[in-house]
């Protein structure tokens, strides 16, 4: 409600660049946003107590409602708003967190959930979940103040820079949100129960395998972020904004760091403390500010891109440093050892993909939108993949036995369900 009220003098305080039609537009889409907070409130209650029961599959869907709400607005809405669609649009985000908390609301009730109004705020599981929940919540808190420093710090710089940013931000958020945010989610009930076993090496072992799988799989994908960010922007907005495609090479970095962090962040968490990924999150927000400032005056908008993945991966180094001290010797030296074997092979990879931008299938000015570039961007990517394949094979990465094991398994079940 007090977003509601003040939200222009907020807007005009977290975008001090934009003028006056510019900032009325972003007022009247925030005040119709803000509703949306309350369905993902909801929305990540019912998925946090399916995931607790180890069901994942309505909680992975949600996400694809969600996008059909958008795509809802943007085909339908949008066209009862003539002058500015965006109206539309933002109308279709709310629909969209509406159906996903929906959908959600219907997994539960799948494992029996009946609501019952009780307000024990005394009982032990409450106060336990509340003293855990309050660096969380601060946590995410000082995330959503990075989002809005850099924004301001965007707005500020050329015209078009935040755009671009918001552009690249997305496509980097893709593979994150693949790979950081659904594996990590994935794996932390197992994470809490190997802590809470009395066989301590379970914990340990689960660290490295988790932790091993991930980078096995974030790591060439920031590398083919750099390779193919040109390829990448044209393909999937229809235009060849260079800035957009250089922040989104400097972001390579925060994919992994940002991916990684969803994984040593929830290790913490199973070890019930909330308190050290808060403590470090504030501090590499004060770093990233500090690089973010001096950078985005030297390459501009991409130099935001550069200080968030330079902060992102020192808070990690950190984080692992500290984990380590909490419990001793976890298996680090097995991690270093395969992550310096996964970016050896992603290296070999980035260099044919390179190469082939390079010299076979360059960008020209005039080469824009899906059906000119999609097939080539396949080629080289498909290229990429079998010599990263081919690379994990001789250096006996394994992860690529996992990985290879698991893909057959759902070729196999396709197969057999056509």
């Amino acid at each position: 409600m007090l977003s509601f009220i003040f939200a222009e003098p907020l807007v005009k305080l977290l975008a001090p660049g934009f003028d006056q039609y510019r900032n009325q537009l972003t007022v009247n889409i925030t005040r119709i946003l803000l509703v949306t907070p309350i369905f993902f409130v909801l929305s990540s209650v019912f998925g946090a107590i399916q995931q607790s029961f180890n069901r994942f599959l309505v909680y992975a869907m949600a996400s694809l409602f969600y996008n059909i709400g958008i795509i809802i607005g943007i085909l339908f809405f949008s066209k009862f708003f003539a002058a500015n669609a965006i109206y539309g649009v933002a109308l279709g985000v709310v629909v969209g967190t509406a159906l996903q908390a929906i959908l959600q609301l219907f997994g539960i009730i799948g494992l029996g959930f009946k609501y019952k109004p009780s307000f024990k705020w005394r009982n032990r599981g409450v106060t336990r979940i509340i003293k855990l929940m309050i660096p969380r919540s601060i946590d995410l808190t000082v995330d959503q103040i990075n989002w809005i420093i850099q924004s301001a710090i965007a707005s500020s710089l050329a015209s078009g820079s935040l755009s671009s940013y918001y552009y690249a931000n997305n496509l980097k958020n893709v593979p994150v949100g693949l790979f950081g945010a659904a594996m990590s989610t994935a794996f932390f009930p197992n994470l809490v129960r190997a802590a809470k076993s009395k066989d301590k090496s379970k914990l340990p072992a689960a660290i490295v395998r988790d932790v091993s799988l991930l980078m096995f799989l974030v790591i060439p994908s920031a590398f083919i972020a750099v390779v193919m960010r040109g390829y990448i922007v044209r393909i999937l907005f229809g235009f060849g904004d260079q800035a957009t495609a250089d922040t989104l090479g400097f972001l390579a970095g925060s994919i992994v760091a940002q991916s990684m962090l969803f994984m040593v962040a929830r290790i913490f968490y199973s070890l019930e403390d909330t308190k050290t990924p808060l403590i470090i999150s504030t501090l590499t927000i004060i770093l990233n500010v500090a690089l973010s400032i001096p950078l985005s005056r030297i390459y501009g908008v991409a130099g935001l891109g550069l200080a968030l993945s330079i902060s992102g991966l020192l808070e990690i180094i950190v984080l692992f440093v500290l984990l380590k001290r909490k419990m001793g010797d976890f298996g680090v030296r097995s991690i270093i050892v395969s992550a310096t074997k996964i970016t050896t092979a992603s290296l070999a990879m980035a260099g044919v993909m390179y190469a082939s931008v390079r010299y076979w299938f360059p960008l020209y000015k005039d080469q824009v939108g899906f059906t000119q570039l999609a097939p080539k961007f396949v080629f080289i990517c498909l290229v990429g993949i079998i010599i990263y394949y081919v690379a994990s094979k001789y250096l006996r990465i394994p992860e690529i036995v996992t990985v290879t094991k698991i893909v057959k398994r759902s070729i196999n079940k396709v197969v057999h369900r056509g």
